[in-house]
């Protein structure tokens, strides 16, 4: 009885662990808390950088700090080099 115990939870733990992963919530918080980054962008270009990127820390005219929603809404696209933070 033990075995047939043990070979049914094995063969549901493939699927339990599918079903998490569609019901994990995090996925969603990660994309919405993306779009709340800090990002660097230049009004000029309207081009938006990770603020670590090197075009960004060299950046001393039409640059402001703002959220990567923000920079989005006004129409920027993400850097070239740094992809504007994205992973």
């Amino acid at each position: 009885m033990k075995k047939i115990i043990c070979l049914i939870l094995l063969c549901l733990l493939p699927a339990c662990q599918e079903l998490d992963g569609l019901l994990n919530t995090n996925n969603f918080v990660i994309s919405e808390a993306d779009d709340n980054r800090m990002v660097v962008l230049n009004t000029n270009t309207r081009v938006y950088h990770d603020p670590k990127c090197k075009i960004a820390k060299s950046c001393s005219k039409n640059c402001i700090v703002t959220t990567k929603a923000d920079a989005k809404l006004k129409g920027a696209s993400a850097c070239q080099k740094c992809n504007g933070g994205n992973k």
